[in-house]
This record gives C-alpha cells, structure tokens and sequence, in this order.
C-alpha cells in the first residue's frame, strides 16, 4: 500500500528493546488517526512480531531485518524519512561493545547514499537516545565523586555512546539530532513524563521515556532543540530508586575491573 503523499514516514531503530517497543504502540494508535508510515529496523522480526503481534498485517508499518551493519537493510529502512528515531544501546556494562557506533556508521554511510542517488533528498532529523552523564548542565547536578562513580560504572557502553554521537553530530550536511538524555532507567508503571532542557530527575521509566519520545516525534518544535532531559514525574524517589542504582553500579564496577585486569 502506497502513503498518502503528507503523511509522516519514520524510521526506528531499536523497536524491540525497552524504550523501542513502547514507541512502537504509541505511534501505532497515533497512526489510526493521523498519517504516519513507520519503517522498523530488526534484527529479530520474530521478536518484534511477539511484542508486537499483528504488526506486519499493517499497511502504514514496514519491516526490515538484517545486521546492523548492513548498509543496504539500513539504507532501506531510512529511505524517505523525515525522522530516525534510535533507542540502539547496551545497558550492562560489556567490554568491546559497539552496538551504538555500528549504527551510527551505518547510518550515516546509508545517508550517504541516499544524497547522492535521490533527485530532491532532504536530511531526516535524528532523535538519539543518550544518557544525562553526557549533559554538562545535568551532570553538574550530580557531586562529582557519584558522576566519576556512573561513568566508571559503565565505562563501556559510555565510550560507544560517545563516539557513536559525535559521528552523528558532526554530520552536520546529513541529518540534523536531538539528543534525548534522561537519567537512570527503571522498569516501572508510567507516572508521566517531563521533557526539559534544564535539568532531570532521578530516574524515567522506560513507559515515561517511551512515551516522551513519541511526543518529540510527533512536535516539529523539538527539532530545534540540540539535546533535552527526559524524566518521570515521579522520578525524585531516592529509596525506591537506591536499590536497583547500586546493584547496577556494583556489577558495572565489578565489569570495569576486570577488563582492566584480564
């Protein structure tokens, strides 16, 4: 089925993890009344099909399934969208992990080639999922010795985030990114979220992060934005939170040192 000529087209990456497949059913009910082709990056369609079951019977959803690394699945996926929304990352702290600076490569490299084959292309806006610890004025809300102890935690997918985004940032005639960096994620109902460029809670819930995320897609103003923080309206709880936060930062130390040591 061919799209209506206004309608949205936007492409996604990470549909299956947390933050993704929240996305996913929010902008499925928002496409039963507003024209949006959604064009979905697997590489699993059977994991998406399970969470999301009749997703592939629906003429507004196309889906692609290859390696991350596959410029051409990547290509098709990107092709003709006004938005690319990546929620791609790795949440414990594993050595060599690059799963970030994959799809960054290829995505560029894809964009690359849509420019230079497409008569009248026009660069997509990026929504990328980062993290507060790469926000000068969010970190700085943190004392220092508890920002060094979240960075070290999670030394590894940090350094893929970094150079992940700053590949995309500086592909200025590519795209155009808002980063999204909200602070520690937790499984937990929604209490509603806050989008801000100001300052962020304590934690978000993968349901609020989710659901903010829909929001900047769907608000053309957001696109002006370079990066905002996204936090849930309850997420200021430090003894429901501290639990779930230390065991997170003791494994990931734990990780850290021995990849220094082995």
């Amino acid at each position: 089925m061919v799209a209506p000529a206004d309608a949205r087209t936007i492409a996604i990456f990470g549909a299956t993890g947390q933050t993704g497949r929240v996305i996913v059913r929010h902008l499925l009910a928002q496409a039963e009344s507003r024209p949006l082709q959604l064009q979905i990056y697997v590489r699993d369609s059977a994991k998406l099909l399970t969470l999301c079951q009749g997703i592939d019977t629906k003429p507004h959803v196309k889906i692609f399934q290859g390696a991350l690394t596959d410029v051409e699945v990547i290509k098709s996926t990107i092709s003709g969208a006004q938005i690319i929304v990546s929620t791609l990352g790795e949440n414990d702290n594993v050595p060599g992990v690059r799963v970030l600076q994959d799809g960054a490569n290829s995505i560029i490299a894809a964009l690359e080639d849509l420019k230079a084959q497409q008569k009248g292309w026009q660069k997509p806006h990026v929504f990328y999922l980062s993290s507060s610890t790469y926000n000068a004025r969010f970190a700085a809300e943190r004392p220092p010795f508890v920002h060094w102890l979240i960075k070290t935690a999670f030394s590894h997918p940090y350094a893929d985030l970094a150079k992940a985004q700053a590949r995309l940032i500086e592909s200025t005639s590519l795209l155009s990114i808002t980063l999204i960096q909200p602070p520690v994620l937790i499984e937990e109902e929604a209490t509603g979220h806050e989008i801000s460029t100001e300052s962020v809670r304590l934690a978000v819930s993968y349901k609020d992060l989710g659901a903010a995320f829909t929001e900047l897609v769907l608000e053309d103003r957001y696109q002006e934005l370079p990066a905002v923080g996204v936090s849930s309206k309850l997420g200021d709880r430090p003894a429901r939170y501290a639990p779930e936060i230390f065991r997170r930062i003791f494994w990931g130390m734990l990780a850290h040192i021995k990849s220094l040591v082995f």
